[in-house]
């Protein structure tokens, strides 16, 4: 491609002819100099071309993948005639079979379960089992299942969009932090919050003491994808972000698993404080995240394999035993070596 080669050498060519045409009388000194002179100055034109056409042929390939973005068709339907107010209340989730599209096997099959309003859930198995599948039903990513889940006692597919999602607050385990200050991450979803209430939401993450602590306090900014930020740091960050809004229903989706034991409990007993007249459901992997919730349910291969309270679990002598005692076990053997 002789647009990548130094103008030097592509002049190396005619200069190097040129100079034995003039030894051997063939041309003049003048003619050579004239005919470089003309080569060099159509050079340019000539990378400005081929330039052209390589940012011609870019931007159509770019607006082909735009255009087939804006044809497609979301498969959640939002009713014109939905309820328009937001939900609140308890939650009746009664899904009798779900599969994801394009794919026949079942990743849902008999889930039923209630949340009270001002009770937690919580949603425990092995990875891959469905438990993130429950949650994306109630965010109505998907609307193609077979039974009803009912918020405050109407169908979440009878509720309009902008009615529903922000009565909802989310925490999924992959944090998205813009690259901004610690104040506009943590006001995101309600910008005209003021700063005592982003303070009050650092305090209930327990993020509060560690902002103080850096240099630029709220205006730190916390770099592309919160990337000058631990992952600990970026979940609670994502927990105070939705705490601020104050949402009916809060869902952690392994939303603390960044963190350590002590930060985790501080986090999950500010919530059962502040949150007494609303809804939570947690997702973890970590058992201590969920063994001081309202009812536990163990998903596996998309069913619920077993539910009930934390002592109830541990009297069954299931997976959820079995999981406790070793998690216990883990703790107390990591927390050995750093004491040794």
């Amino acid at each position: 491609n002789s647009s990548n080669l130094p103008f030097s050498y592509i002049l190396r060519v005619p200069f190097t002819y040129g100079g034995y045409l003039v030894t051997t009388g063939q041309i003049t000194i003048g003619s050579l100099v004239s005919f470089v002179s003309y080569l060099a100055m159509m050079i340019w034109p000539m990378f400005a071309v081929g330039m052209l056409f390589n940012t011609l042929e870019r931007g159509n390939a770019s607006y082909d993948r735009v255009m087939d973005l804006l044809k497609q068709q979301s498969k959640v339907i939002d009713d014109p005639d939905g309820a328009d107010q937001s939900p609140k209340g308890e939650i009746k989730y009664d899904v009798q079979q779900f599969a994801y599209p394009g794919d026949d096997r079942l990743a849902l099959q008999q889930i039923n379960f209630e949340v009270p309003a001002g009770k937690t859930v919580g949603l425990v198995g092995k990875v891959g089992s469905g438990k993130s599948t429950i949650l994306r039903l109630i965010l109505r990513q998907f609307d193609n299942y077979k039974g009803s889940i009912k918020f405050g006692g109407i169908d979440i597919r009878h509720y309009k969009m902008d009615a529903l999602i922000p009565a909802i607050g989310y925490v999924p385990q992959d944090t998205f932090l813009f690259s901004d200050s610690i104040r506009e991450n943590i006001r995101f979803a309600r910008p005209q919050a003021s700063q005592k209430q982003v303070e009050l939401a650092a305090q209930k993450s327990d993020l509060f003491d560690q902002i103080k602590g850096m240099p630029d306090g709220y205006d730190t900014a916390v770099g592309e994808e919160g990337i000058s930020l631990s992952g600990g740091q970026r979940q609670r960050l994502a927990i105070a972000r939705a705490l601020l809004i104050n949402p009916e229903l809060l869902i952690l989706d392994d939303a603390l698993s960044a963190v350590d034991a002590e930060t985790e409990t501080q986090i999950l007993d500010n919530l059962r404080s502040e949150r007494k007249e609303k809804t939570t459901i947690i997702s973890a992997h970590r058992l201590s995240s969920v063994m001081n919730a309202d009812e536990i349910l163990v998903i596996n291969d998309g069913r619920i394999a077993e539910r009930g309270t934390h002592d109830e679990l541990m009297t069954l002598g299931g997976w959820y035993h079995d999981m406790f005692e070793r998690q216990e076990l883990e703790t107390k053997v990591k927390g050995g070596q750093n004491n040794g």
